[in-house]
């Protein structure tokens, strides 16, 4: 649509951060979370958050996007990104021990393999 022209209800844009949005009669609106109200056959509550199970904004599919309590996201974030951070202390440790063989281990501060670790991997 050329612009100075409004949209009309239904068309859908990308914007520049991946996100598909759909014209409603309230505006502008993220297009996964209108088929998450479409599957819940309500709205969505200010305590969920819509996500993508795959990660891929474009992947519009119902069975790709789930709902979450806001709650829950934080925890689930939270436990990502320990695991992400001491996988990445864990590599930096082998590459420490490749210098300084007798160099501690930043979790349990012995010195000892990382493979003992391997809950972590």
């Amino acid at each position: 649509m050329p612009r100075g022209y409004p949209d009309t209800e239904g068309v859908t844009r990308i914007s520049q951060n991946g996100y598909q949005y759909t014209k409603t009669p309230q505006g502008w609106v993220l297009t996964h979370r209108l088929i998450a109200e479409e599957m819940l056959g309500r709205r969505i509550l200010s305590t969920e958050m819509v996500k993508f199970k795959n990660g891929d904004r474009t992947d519009l599919r119902p069975e790709n996007i789930i709902v979450i309590e806001t709650e829950a996201r934080k925890v689930y974030t939270s436990k990502r990104r320990e695991a992400s951070l001491i996988a990445r202390i864990l590599d930096l440790y082998a590459c420490l021990l490749e210098v300084n063989p007798e160099a501690e281990c930043p979790i349990c501060q012995d010195q000892s393999n990382s493979s003992e670790h391997s809950e972590y991997d």
